[in-house]
């Protein structure tokens, strides 16, 4: 599933830079001396799924960068791309014989080279390499409650990732402060992840993984604004 939907992205890119109507943003409309575009983008799948029917079988969005930013040359698309996310969440269950508390939190941020094509027009393909990192954090409290006795476990995992990936993607200008785009990207990672329970009178676990490959379909849609 995941390479077909990199075959279906790769065929669009192609077909969308193949197909060049007019210009969104004529040379007259360039201001003189500028040498750069620069392109704030923010994910917005909740906010289109209000306009767009996505059915029940719809790839699930799991791109961690919430937040992008990125500076590309006018003439040769060459730049740098910004990438961040961060959530926090928390949730709590209890039926008055067994309660569980979750905490969730996890940050993420990438930083690399960008190159960009036909920034001038309808379609604007792009790739990039970067370096990313982050970390991904986890409490469960559970407290189990009978008629004699109760039991309560705690169990935290920290996680903490890094390394190189190659990203590609596809704008599609809206207007001409205004685009719409999507992305994949290949990464490669070296992760560290520490764990510890409470229960049994206490454990500790540490794991290493030096070699961690990864894929991400392009199911992220960015809301741009160019300037």
């Amino acid at each position: 599933m995941r390479y077909f939907f990199l075959l279906l992205f790769t065929g669009g890119v192609f077909l969308c830079s193949q197909a060049q109507k007019g210009k969104v943003i004529p040379d007259s409309l360039i201001p003189v001396g500028k040498k750069d575009y620069k392109y704030i983008g923010i994910q917005s799948n909740l906010l289109l799924q209000q306009f767009i029917s996505f059915n029940s079988n719809s790839s699930i969005n799991s791109n961690p960068y919430l937040f992008s930013y990125a500076k590309n040359n006018i003439k040769t698309g060459s730049g740098f791309a910004l990438g961040t996310g961060f959530s926090v969440s928390e949730n709590s269950s209890d039926d008055g014989v067994s309660a569980t508390h979750v905490n969730n939190a996890n940050i993420t941020i990438r930083l690399g080279y960008e190159k960009k094509y036909f920034q001038q027009e309808r379609f604007i393909p792009f790739w990039g390499v970067e370096f990313g990192m982050g970390g991904v954090y986890n409490k469960t409290s559970s407290h189990l409650s009978q008629s004699f006795t109760s039991n309560e476990v705690t169990v935290e995992t920290t996680k903490l990732f890094a390394g190189p990936a190659f990203r590609g993607g596809l704008l599609v200008a809206l207007s001409r402060h205004i685009l719409l785009g999507t992305e994949f990207y290949f990464n490669c990672q070296i992760s560290i992840t520490q764990t510890t329970n409470n229960s049994n009178g206490g454990t500790f676990n540490d794991s290493f993984a030096p070699f961690n490959m990864g894929f991400q379909v392009p199911t992220a849609l960015f809301l741009v604004f160019r300037y």
